[in-house]
């Protein structure tokens, strides 16, 4: 079972009729928690009111500098990503933040994208290692 990663989330209309639940390779794996970390907010999770990052806690906070903002959510990412992504030796976060203009039938809306990449090191093969994902900020939602 060791070295086996898993698919989230899990299809369990499929584990009911005894098949096997999908496999996804390390990195799959490492992209899927990573998001969960980025994603959750500060005491979401009721095992630990550390698990997750900052980004919430900036998402509506229009008056600070842009600048700290940034530094802020990208020493949290690293900082969160590092220490519970064992998996992983994170060398470097880059972020930046965009605006996307978003369209439907009835409005045109502007929203704020942050970008964020992580890049590291995967310690069992050693093998460089390199994660983007895309967050839609105020409020705060996955592109």
């Amino acid at each position: 079972m060791k070295d086996l990663y898993y698919k989230i989330p899990f299809d369990y209309k499929k584990l009911s009729t005894g098949k096997d639940a999908t496999k996804v390779t390390i990195e799959e794996s490492l992209a899927q928690f990573m998001s969960v970390i980025i994603s959750t907010i500060f005491g979401e999770y009721k095992y630990d009111d550390e698990f997750g990052t900052v980004i919430w806690d900036t998402d509506f906070n229009l008056l600070a500098n842009p600048n700290k903002l940034k530094d802020m959510i990208r020493e949290s990412v690293h900082e969160k990503v590092s220490n519970y992504e064992k998996r992983l030796k994170v060398t470097e976060v880059t972020l930046s933040v965009n605006e996307n203009t978003l369209s439907s039938e009835s409005n045109i809306r502007v929203k704020k994208r942050l970008d964020i990449v992580v890049y590291g090191v995967i310690k069992k093969t050693n093998q460089p290692y390199y994660f983007k994902s895309s967050y839609y900020l105020a409020p705060f939602s996955f592109k």
